[in-house]
């Protein structure tokens, strides 16, 4: 893969609800500041994919969280205490029926 990128942190410091199924609201963590790393290497990834000849398939409108549970009922954005550690690496994950972890790529310059 020809993607180099350093390292980089990520931060989450707010819970929230997302719209869902009304009986099945995902909770989540996000961010804004600290998710600027991960916004950039995505990016950078998917331009990557196109050089490589993979049409792009993730979708452009992208909120970088951590889902938490599902639940029924919905909350507000809430700031919280940040959460967050070091990317060292990306994976690429085949999610049917589970998740099976397929090849994993270090980050570096």
């Amino acid at each position: 893969m020809d993607v180099r990128a350093e390292p980089f942190e990520v931060l989450f410091d707010r819970s929230v609800s997302f719209r869902g199924r009304p009986d099945n609201r995902p909770f989540v963590l996000i961010g804004e500041k600290g998710l600027r790393g991960l916004q950039s290497f995505r990016q950078m990834l998917g331009a990557a994919m196109m050089r490589r000849g993979l049409r792009r398939l993730a979708s452009t409108n992208f909120t970088p969280h951590v889902t938490l549970l599902y639940d029924p009922r919905g909350v507000d954005e809430y700031p919280i205490e940040p959460i967050g550690w070091t990317m060292k690496e990306f994976v690429l994950i085949r999610s049917f029926n589970g998740h099976e972890h397929l090849v994993r790529w270090p980050l570096w310059v």
